[in-house]
Formats: C-alpha cells, structure tokens, sequence
C-alpha cells in the first residue's frame, strides 16, 4: 500500500543564530506549476536564420516576480527579526523580498532550512512507504 499525504504541507519553525525564529514550508508541485505559469510567457519571433526564414518559440520568465512569488509562498512567518535600529520587520510579502534580497546571512539560512524541510518530507514519505 502506498500512502500518500494529500494535506498542505507542514509549516516548520526554525531559529537562527543571534536569535529570530523564520517559519517555512516546501511549495506543492502544484504550487510551484502555479507561479511558473504566473511568470512565463511564450515569446514567437519571425526571423531568417541561414537565409531560410521561421517562426520561433521560446518562453520568457519573468524571475523577480518568480522569486517574490516564491519567496512569499515559503516563508510563513517570522518573528524576532529586526533591523539595525532594533525595530520589528513585519512578514509582509514586500519585506519577505526585501529581506532575502539584501541579507546573505537570512538567505543563506532560508535555503538550508528549506533543504532541511524537504529532507524531512522524504524521509518520512519513505518511513510510511515501509509502513
């Protein structure tokens, strides 16, 4: 028997060094299907190549609006995260970007614990295969 988990996906906690917890999730197939559609237009150029002339297909992306798109879609919520002057960041879709744009730490650390998050997902989909 195969099980197969048909819920959202569970949103997990993480903390940081120096304090500030951020909450992830890993996007469906679905999910991610959804925002490549959002930001990718087929693109059809009339051009000679060699003399012979054609019709060209080719899809353009537009990766900002993928990457905030993404990055809003992942990161839950978070708390504890501050900027210089010690004030509250909100989690807002905006600052999600912002954040991630302008601080290799809080990137780097979101990648991790993404991988992290997706290691998880296997290993227990692999533990319910063997149940």
């Amino acid at each position: 028997m195969t099980i197969i988990n048909l819920e959202d996906p569970v949103a997990k906690w993480f903390e940081m060094d120096g304090g500030g917890r951020v909450q992830l999730r890993v996007l469906s197939v679905a999910e991610f299907k959804a925002i490549q559609k959002k930001t990718t237009r087929k693109k059809v150029d009339y051009r000679r190549v060699e003399g012979v002339a054609g019709r060209f297909e080719y899809e353009e992306s537009d990766t900002d609006l993928q990457n905030e798109l993404y990055w809003d879609a992942v990161i839950v919520d978070w708390e504890n995260i501050v900027d210089k002057k010690g004030d509250p960041i909100p989690c807002t879709r905006e600052n999600k970007v912002l954040v991630m744009s302008r601080s290799r730490k809080f990137l780097d650390f979101v990648v991790e614990s993404l991988r992290v998050v997706t290691e998880d997902e296997s290993r227990q989909q692999e533990e319910d295969l063997k149940n």
